[in-house]
């Protein structure tokens, strides 16, 4: 999906592609080579034997038969991304160049492209042709709107700000088919994984609204959505009281990560032993008591849980 969005004119294109396994292969490789000068640390014949070997040594069995993957990429391969995001690089650079209109902004995450123009709906149907008929595997569909467009998670339009410093704004947006089917309270799930996703998607609204009454808006409906999932007043107001809109700037920054070595207490949670992390640290003591113990875990330990077998683990049997 390509967004367009100018002063004029807006509109999305949506793409859907299936790369052939060598060309992405060549284009990966030339990337590579562009990227480091052309003189790579690691020589480029060894890259494009590697990219085979995950490409297209894709096989599985299904209905008494085998298969093997002859085109794009296998779903979950790590470097599927990364292959595409290359890939598509590659393209879009070659028909914007191509192209006698040029975009004032062009922003591209995975598929979805956010761009501005200053140019009317028939040149940007132009450009449109030129991107169809550039490569015979991806096509292009549009929509074209002069005051609004879905990018994202977001929703963005024309508001106050436009008319008055021509400055587009944004908020969240929800799909029709939201149903905010959010993991209930009572599921066996540790106290921090419910915080934590309470303050992780308050602090998405946060960063996708520009404005202070949309952000408030989302925040109650949001707070309205949990308590129909059975989520307790206090925790929902003692973990958005930490989310402001008024830290909104620094909520955009980019924030280095400090490298903290602690060791980590590694167990499955079970809600037999709700006050695990209490009982750790009241019976502290005792490892500091110890000389060896004492050496090894010099700060006390994160308590991290680990994933647990559910029924589905139990139930179903992969065949290797």
């Amino acid at each position: 999906m390509c967004v367009f969005f100018n002063k004029l004119k807006n509109g999305i294109i949506q793409r859907q592609f299936n790369i052939q396994q060598e060309e992405g292969i060549d284009i990966v490789c030339k990337a590579y080579e562009s990227f480091h000068l052309n003189k790579p640390p690691t020589p480029t014949l060894y890259l494009r034997d590697m990219l085979r070997l995950i490409l297209k040594e894709n096989s599985f069995h299904f209905n008494g038969k085998n298969y093997l993957q002859t085109h794009g990429t296998a779903m979950g391969t790590k470097m599927a991304v990364s292959f595409a995001n290359i890939f598509m690089a590659a393209v879009e650079t070659e028909i914007i160049n191509s192209s006698h209109f040029k975009p004032l902004t062009w922003k591209r995450y995975i598929d979805d492209v956010f761009s501005l123009w200053n140019i009317n709906k028939e040149e940007i149907n132009l450009f449109i042709e030129l991107a169809n008929s550039y490569h015979p595997i991806i096509k292009f569909t549009a929509e074209i709107s002069d005051t609004e467009i879905t990018f994202l998670d977001t929703f963005v339009y024309k508001g106050e700000r436009f008319k008055k410093e021509s400055i587009l704004d944004v908020r969240t947006h929800f799909k029709p088919t939201e149903t905010s089917q959010y993991t209930h309270f009572t599921s066996c799930h540790p106290p921090g994984v419910r915080k934590g996703f309470i303050k992780g998607e308050a602090l998405r609204l946060l960063r996708t609204n520009s404005s202070k009454a949309t952000f408030e808006e989302d925040i109650t409906q949001f707070k309205r959505r949990l308590r129909n999932r059975g989520y307790p007043d206090n925790l929902l107001e003692n973990t958005l009281s930490e989310i402001k809109f008024s830290e909104r700037m620094s909520a955009l920054q980019n924030k280095q990560k400090t490298c903290i070595r602690i060791l980590p207490f590694v167990t499955e949670y079970r809600r037999s032993v709700p006050n695990l992390k209490n009982i750790l640290i009241s019976k502290w003591h005792l490892i500091e008591n110890q000389p060896l113990l004492r050496e090894i875990y010099k700060e006390p330990p994160l308590l991290s849980y680990r994933k647990g077998r559910s029924l589905k683990d139990v139930l179903v049997r992969a065949k290797l």
